[in-house]
């Protein structure tokens, strides 16, 4: 029988075709597109106060000279800009500037004397009320605010504007509390997961990003606020309506206006550095 054979263009071609099947599984990965650059965050000013607020706001290292704006009671404007900004207002006595930087947040309010002041915010959102910076509670304060609430094992705490979530944590480590903190700000709301873990008291503990005007309080023994006087007014509200009879609050530094025949105690202590503080337990 005659050995068949290939011709040379017919084994060429088979050779080719497997080298091209063979080819794809050999290339290296293309390398993946690297992720679309996000925009900065804007720069927000909030006016908290009930007046219309006028201030000039100028980017710094730009040719543009400074704009004139006036911020209306509960208004929120927003700057993209990645750069620093000064704003310029008047307190009614003289010119404030302060100079923004990228990405932050501020709110008009008034200060202990009643004078226009502007302040570092928590957030720049829009759609919630912004109802103070970012400011810890001292150690010694903790303790002693849960001491004035006398925070036992039965007690179910809400922290609103919740931080770092120091309160609740050492609540729930040293009396075996459970706890709901909220906050708005994520980066809060990460500390206080971690600080749970830290601590071992996840299971008594949780965690919220949430708008504190959204939140329902009627499950909480007590409530602690570390907050600003007119926010501390913007919850009474919620407060009357959802704790129960017997609930105790308890405020850092600043009263709660109109609360004065549930105010029990008063506390004026000062910290590890010798700062200052106040410390107000109300029973509903």
């Amino acid at each position: 029988m005659k050995e068949r054979t290939f011709p040379r263009f017919q084994a060429a071609a088979v050779f080719l075709a497997a080298a091209l099947a063979w080819l794809p599984a050999c290339r290296p990965d293309a390398p993946e597109k690297p992720p679309a650059p996000t925009a900065p965050p804007a720069t927000t000013i909030r006016n908290v106060t009930a007046a219309p607020v006028p201030y000039t706001i100028r980017v710094l290292f730009s040719n543009v000279g400074p704009v004139a704006r006036t911020l209306a009671p509960g208004a929120v404007d927003s700057f993209p800009a990645p750069a620093s900004m000064d704003l310029t207002f008047s307190n009614g006595d003289h010119d404030k500037i302060y100079r923004l930087e990228p990405g932050t947040a501020h709110s008009f309010r008034l200060d202990e004397d009643g004078r226009l002041e502007l302040f570092r915010g928590a957030h720049g959102r829009t759609d919630a009320a912004d109802l103070a910076p970012f400011v810890p509670t001292p150690m010694p304060v903790v303790e002693r605010m849960l001491e004035a609430a006398k925070v036992g094992p039965d007690d179910v705490i809400y922290d609103i504007g919740c931080g770092d979530g120091r309160i609740l944590i050492t609540a729930a480590r040293k009396y075996g509390a459970r706890g709901v903190g909220v906050d708005l700000v994520p980066e809060r709301i990460r500390e206080c997961l971690t600080g749970a873990k830290e601590a071992g008291v996840e299971r008594l503990v949780e965690f919220r990003q949430q708008d504190a005007m959204t939140l329902d309080v009627s499950a909480a023994t007590v409530v602690t606020l570390y907050l600003l006087p007119e926010s501390n007014v913007l919850l009474r509200p919620k407060l009357e309506a959802q704790l129960r009879k017997g609930a105790r609050v308890v405020s850092h530094n600043y009263t709660i206006e109109g609360w004065e025949d549930k105010g029990v105690a008063s506390i004026s202590m000062k910290d590890d550095v010798g700062t200052d503080h106040a410390v107000y337990l109300y029973v509903r």
